[in-house]
């Protein structure tokens, strides 16, 4: 039975919580600073930032009832993504066919994602990791393998929270020479899509050499 939705959009994660609030006691400083001319730009930068820390806060349940309605939502959801979800191997090992699961799924799954990450923020305030959808990763693979790029490598390929994800040249040519209805789509990624893409060029070619990223 399907239940109630929740919000899609994107709220912060514990330790981008506590970089906002730091921005936030950086931008009244900063309006409290008399060294500081122009204090019309420092008030709209404050405003700025306590909107967006105002807007992106994840917040507990009002009460009993709307917690009821979030777990039943919360693992309704998980059941959902989960089908269909990559397996911990497939990533792993890169068999044929493994970036398109992934990618069909991503896309198949993005709203459904987004809901439930901010369902566990809410539920599960400042736990670093409650967002973490990789916890949850099958282990067994449905795809075959003989042919897997990483023959019985480990690697994990954690979920990306960091830095944006850029694609030098050659890596770039690399992947245009292996996929090129995939390269052409990189620009329009989400962070953690580029990662994938990234990891598994990684897997079938090896690492390239660090050079200036490429504009996508």
């Amino acid at each position: 039975m399907e239940t109630q939705a929740f919000d899609t959009k994107p709220l912060l994660r514990p330790a981008q919580l506590d970089e906002m609030r730091n921005q936030v006691k950086i931008a009244e400083a900063k309006l409290s600073n008399p060294a500081i001319q122009d204090k019309g730009e420092a008030r709209k930068q404050l405003l700025r930032t306590r909107a967006t820390l105002e807007s992106q806060t994840p917040r507990a349940p009002a009460d009993g009832a709307e917690e009821g309605r979030m777990v039943a939502r919360e693992k309704q959801l998980r059941d959902e993504v989960l089908a269909g979800m990559p397996s911990q191997e497939e990533m792993r090992k890169a068999p044929p066919g493994a970036v398109d699961k992934h990618m069909g799924w991503e896309k198949r799954n993005k709203a459904k994602i987004l809901e439930w990450k901010n369902l566990r923020l809410r539920l599960m305030p400042g736990e670093r990791e409650a967002a973490n959808l990789e916890r949850y990763r099958p282990a067994s693979s449905t795809l075959n393998m003989d042919n897997a790029v990483v023959q019985g490598k480990a690697i994990y390929i954690p979920e990306n929270v960091g830095s944006t994800v850029t694609f030098s040249d050659d890596e770039m040519t690399q992947l245009k020479a292996l996929k090129p209805g995939l390269a052409e789509t990189v620009a329009l990624m989400t962070n953690d899509q580029r990662q994938v893409v990234k990891d598994m060029l990684e897997l079938m070619v090896g690492p390239s050499t660090p050079k200036k990223p490429a504009k996508v």
